[in-house]
């Protein structure tokens, strides 16, 4: 895959390589679909998904929902299944120049707006659903992916789990928030092979500011390939399977 990357919305950088790990976690969400018996993504609105992202009409995002609902799939389901999966076709793409680099970069974009207006459809904080649950999810510093924590953060408030998202916090920011707000667990999502060492100390910051309390999972793109390092770290769960986290911490 071509070392590039990519502006994405609100200026954050995201390198493709982290397509791998999306197209890692779509597949694993499939066969888990298989083996509860629920039925697999459809294709057509699959496609149409990665049709309107890479297409040239402005806002046609929106349509989705309608054409979800027309096809009798929940909205709720693009999040943690179609999303990932037409990331990862939208990757492969562009990894095989089918599309280019402008065309990937406004694609990308078209989805993180998706799941922006999915947030304000279905989220745990704002329609009262929450079950006492609140989990923080931490986007490291320097990390480059943000699209993994979106999805993750959409579908824990699915599941009525509130969320606090942080991207590249300080220490002082850390303090800060535990010192007024009392988490259940943090989930810190990483992409990038050389964000290990920074996630490590962000477990340790989080259990020394909790006084060990607070369950910490990390999850991303590379868990795959740095499985030890990662387990290193301090973690009490190191995984992309965010059922194995709720259920292991008691979320739900």
């Amino acid at each position: 895959m071509r070392d590039i990357s990519v502006e994405l919305e609100h200026g954050a950088t995201g390198c493709l390589d982290g397509f791998v790990g999306l197209a890692l976690e779509a597949i694993g969400r499939l066969v888990a679909r298989r083996m509860n018996g629920v039925a697999e993504l459809q294709t057509v609105l699959v496609n149409r998904m990665v049709e309107l992202a890479t297409g040239p009409e402005l806002g046609a995002m929106d349509l989705l929902f309608d054409e979800f609902r027309a096809a009798h799939v929940p909205v709720e389901e693009m999040a943690p299944h179609y999303i990932p999966e037409a990331a990862r076709q939208i990757g492969a793409a562009w990894d095989s120049d089918r599309i280019g680099f402008a065309q990937v970069t406004i694609a990308i974009s078209r989805l993180q707006e998706l799941l922006h207006a999915l947030q304000t459809r279905v989220t745990a904080d704002s329609v009262g659903c929450a079950n006492g649950a609140t989990v923080l999810v931490v986007v490291p510093p320097g990390e480059q992916h943000t699209l993994g924590a979106l999805i993750v953060a959409m579908e824990l408030r699915r599941r009525g789990v509130s969320v606090r998202m942080l991207f590249a916090p300080g220490l002082s920011d850390l303090s800060r928030l535990m010192a007024t707000t009392r988490f259940d667990a943090a989930l810190i999502t990483v992409g990038s092979m050389d964000r290990v060492e920074i996630c490590a100390k962000l477990v340790k910051t989080l259990s020394s500011l909790t006084k060990g309390r607070m369950r910490v999972a990390i999850g991303g793109a590379i868990v795959s390939q740095r499985a030890e390092a990662l387990a290193r770290t301090g973690a009490d769960l190191v995984t992309n399977d965010l059922s194995l986290v709720i259920s292991e911490f008691s979320l739900v």
